[in-house]
């Protein structure tokens, strides 16, 4: 009996029907979020990505692998028939904010996420120094939106009524139970040193030379009130590992996600990462955010 009983909360868990508002809000406000991400980077494009960046193309292929395509070497492959490294920088710009503007408005999504998710890893694989934790969930997301049918709805296709038949579950389980294993294992991280518990990386954080740049906080006052750090410290470990408990708990759901986008909000605030910051807000409305309240 308690097998029959387990078997049938763990099928309810996975394919019980669930609404699909979230698919619609991921891609568009992702694709969104990956338009601006680009734009915001286009006035230093050639400094930063190019075989004219800062840093040059032989140093950053030491730190990449040589199966990698990247933007560097598609450079090169063309030059190889006499296109020059301005024509293909131009057409990559054009294609990639392209491929934004088509998974926003959910014109063959899948395919624009694959291609996307292409242009993207040639992007920043190809400038390896510059790549931070932004990247590597940009990555995942499109990788969710290859595998995700995210037409369903604000799509230029829609799909059809029997396409939309499809339970996407699964989809919304494996997203919801990524995130919280991303969170464990991140609060998990800091736990095991001393630096997060006693408050020296909050006070190492917010004292970076990029840190807390455009508002100029005053956290002078710390320096008399180190508790605050420790308390700090604590809070984001507390938060990051009880994340997969309180969660899933219908009654603590909503402080827990008030608190995990509180936290986001701190960091683009003080750290000045805006576009991480942002991401991690819409993985976490995506995944445990209620878009079918009335």
């Amino acid at each position: 009996m308690k097998l029959v009983v387990l078997k049938e909360k763990f099928f309810l868990f996975w394919f019980k029907t669930e609404n699909k508002e979230w698919i619609s809000f991921f891609r568009i406000i992702f694709g969104l979020f990956c338009l601006l991400h680009f734009l915001s980077v286009l006035s230093d494009f050639e400094l930063l990505y190019t075989t004219k960046g800062v840093l040059p193309t032989d140093i950053m292929n030491v730190f990449t692998a040589d199966y990698l395509i990247t933007l560097p070497k598609i450079i090169s492959f063309f030059e190889n028939f006499g296109v020059n490294e301005t024509s293909t920088v131009a057409v990559f710009k054009l294609v990639y904010i392209s491929l934004c503007l088509l998974l926003i408005i959910g014109f063959f999504p899948r395919t624009a996420a694959f291609l996307l998710l292409f242009c993207q890893i040639a992007l920043v694989r190809g400038s390896s120094f510059y790549m931070y934790g932004v990247d590597f969930f940009t990555s995942m997301s499109l990788f969710y939106l290859i595998l995700i049918p995210s037409d369903y709805h604000y799509s230029i296709f829609p799909k059809t009524k029997e396409e939309k038949q499809i339970n996407t579950t699964p989809y919304l389980r494996l997203f919801q139970l990524h995130l919280s294993i991303a969170y464990f294992f991140s609060g998990f991280d800091k736990v095991l040193g001393f630096n997060w518990r006693n408050g020296e990386s909050i006070w190492k954080a917010i004292n970076l030379p990029y840190a807390n740049l455009d508002f100029g906080f005053d956290f002078t006052f710390l320096v008399e009130n180190p508790f605050l750090l420790i308390t700090i410290g604590w809070a984001t470990i507390l938060i990051e590992m009880c994340y997969p408990l309180f969660i899933w708990i219908p009654k603590t759901r909503n402080i827990w996600l008030f608190l995990t986008i509180s936290m986001h909000l701190g960091i683009a605030l003080i750290l000045n990462l805006y576009f991480f910051s942002t991401l991690m807000i819409i993985w976490n409305l995506v995944a445990f955010y209620n878009f079918n309240k009335k």
